[in-house]
Parts: structure tokens; C-alpha cells; sequence
């Protein structure tokens, strides 16, 4: 019989300072010794949207991360940096500044990126705000379907198409999402997609299969911005995680006139008040042109300890 052995796994709420809030995810803080097949076994028994794998680098403070879904290995995301900074500084790297930097290194595909986190702590040495850096560059198609088309597509009114002299663009940073400013908070949780006005539209001839809705009215929360995705591969019941999205939507308010250069903080909600909600702090560094660096940050919450044995 093959001796198995126990590797430590934590559960973290990302993007939320309230526990039962925000993505959970399942972090391996030190995955050493696991096979590619194994991790993608592991990821299939533990059945999260993703299971994040750590293993050590050669520099201080940093590791290498493996991201797999349920059937296939995935590039890393916002919400799985987030995961693995906050658990490697909840169980094993020690904060010695206010300000820590943590970094990961993905390395799908033979294509090595490397993301910095900087993990706060406050005055008690509990960790704050977990922040990553990005550098963004923007594709933005102006041709978008009619404010008419857009409401039928959303079963909304054309009067809830848009605020506030932002207008609906297609903004890709890899991926393109078309984002579509709304009128409220209201609005936004009504909207539901209509797959027959969709194919009726010049939608589908785009590369974006994902709407992102957003509304600067979010009820009585604290962000700026309340967002939701929508889509055909979207269920109607669900609310997806926004993180990806997150550098197109900042290049998508980046591109218009009437907001001014310099940096830029603001906060975005995602989930409606009596659901699972997760809230992100975002600062843009708007020089009003396609490349734009972006700093997401948020809070996390460590949620469960275990063990799994592996042969």
C-alpha cells in the first residue's frame, strides 16, 4: 500500500471583511511534491470555483502558484492572488513592515508573470488591506449595440442606459467585456438577460460573451459603484465573481473626457445587499492614454483549517 501524505489546505473569504461574504477559495500555502494530476484531483474533490497551489521560490517573500478549476488548470486571477497573499501572511510569511510585499510567480503556458501584493497591518499586527499591482493595457471598441438594443438585451427601459456622461464601450485587457454604465442600483438588480434580444443585436458579433453593469447609486454601502455581470454562459440566479474584470472597467472609466488625470480611488460592490457581497479598493493612475496601472485591494477573512492525504 502507497504511504499517503497530509498536506494543509485554508479557506479564505476574499474581498470581504465579514465572514459567509465575498469568493471562498481553498489555498495549499506549500504544495511541494504534488503532481499536476494530483492538484487537478485535489481541485475536482474540493469542488470550489478554483483551488490555489503554493510552492516555493527561490527569492524571499515569494512562491509559485498553480490555479485549477474543477476540470482544467486556469491563469491565475485577482481573487486567487488575493487568497494566497492573505493565507501566506496569515500562516507563514512574517509582516516586518506596515507594508509587506508578497509576490507570486505564475508560470502557465511558459509564459512567467509576476504579481506584487502588499500586505497591511494595523496597529495591533492584524492584517488590513492585501493590495495587488497591475499594468494595464486597453483595447476599447466604441461600436456597441443601441441603448434600445442594450435595455431589451437587460429586459430594462432605455432610460436606465447610462449616468452621469458614460456611455457603454467593449474594453478588453485580455478579455473584453462589455461594460455598460446604468442608472441605479435598482436597475441593475432587475436586470436579467434576454438571450433572444441578445442574438438580435450586434452583440454577438463582438468577442464579448460577458456584460458588466454598473451604477454609481449603491443603495446605502459604502463603495461608489455597484457591478454585476450578465451573459449567456451566466446563469440567471447567478452572481459571478467580478475580479477579472475589474482592469476593464477601470480603462473603460479611464476613457472618458470628462474624467481628469492623476490618481483615482474608488470602491466597488459586487453582490446585492441581502446576498454574498464583496467589496474592492481600487486606485488608477489615470495618465489618459490605453496603458493605465491599476492597485486592487480588499480585505479577506480565514474561514477553515484542514488537512487532505494524497498518495
Amino acid at each position: 500500500m502507497n504511504e499517503s501524505k497530509k498536506y494543509t489546505y485554508y479557506t479564505v473569504d476574499v474581498f470581504t471583511d465579514q465572514p459567509f461574504h465575498g469568493v471562498p477559495l481553498p489555498v495549499f500555502p506549500d504544495a511541494s511534491g504534488l503532481t499536476d494530476s494530483q492538484m487537478q484531483q485535489i481541485a475536482n474533490e474540493l469542488s470550489a470555483t478554483i483551488t490555489v497551489f503554493l510552492q516555493p521560490a527561490d527569492a524571499q517573500n515569494c512562491r509559485n502558484i498553480r490555479v485549477f478549476s474543477k476540470e482544467k488548470e486556469v491563469p491565475s486571477s485577482i481573487h486567487a492572488i488575493q487568497a494566497a497573499s492573505y493565507v501566506l501572511a496569515k500562516t507563514t510569511i512574517v509582516l516586518t513592515s506596515k507594508h509587506t510585499l508578497i509576490s507570486v510567480v505564475s508560470t502557465l503556458k511558459g509564459h512567467e508573470q509576476v504579481i506584487n501584493s502588499y500586505v497591511s497591518k494595523n496597529d495591533a499586527d492584524e492584517i488590513g488591506i492585501v493590495q495587488q499591482t497591475y499594468d494595464t493595457h486597453a483595447a476599447v471598441d466604441y461600436y456597441t449595440p443601441t441603448n434600445e438594443e442594450l435595455a431589451a438585451m437587460l429586459s430594462l427601459s432605455p432610460a436606465d442606459i447610462g449616468f452621469d456622461n458614460y456611455r457603454p464601450l467593449i474594453v478588453s485587457c485580455g478579455v473584453p467585456y462589455l461594460i455598460v454604465p446604468i442608472m441605479s442600483y435598482t436597475a441593475i438588480r432587475e436586470a436579467k438577460f434576454n438571450e433572444s434580444a441578445w442574438s438580435n443585436s450586434s452583440a454577438p458579433s463582438s468577442l464579448a460573451q460577458e456584460i458588466l453593469l454598473f451604477a454609481n447609486n449603491t443603495d446605502e454601502n459604502p463603495a461608489d459603484f455597484h457591478a454585476r455581470l450578465l451573459g449567456p454562459a451566466i446563469a440567471h440566479h447567478e452572481d459571478p465573481p467580478i475580479g477579472g474584470a475589474i482592469s476593464a472597467f477601470a480603462n473603460h472609466i479611464c476613457d472618458h473626457p470628462h474624467v481628469q488625470a492623476g490618481t483615482h480611488v474608488f470602491g466597488i460592490q459586487r453582490g446585492a445587499n441581502d446576498a454574498r457581497k464583496s467589496l474592492f479598493y481600487v486606485e488608477m493612475d489615470n495618465q489618459q492614454s490605453k496603458d493605465l496601472t491599476i492597485r486592487v485591494g480588499g480585505h479577506a477573512v480565514l474561514m477553515s483549517e484542514a488537512n487532505i492525504r494524497v498518495c
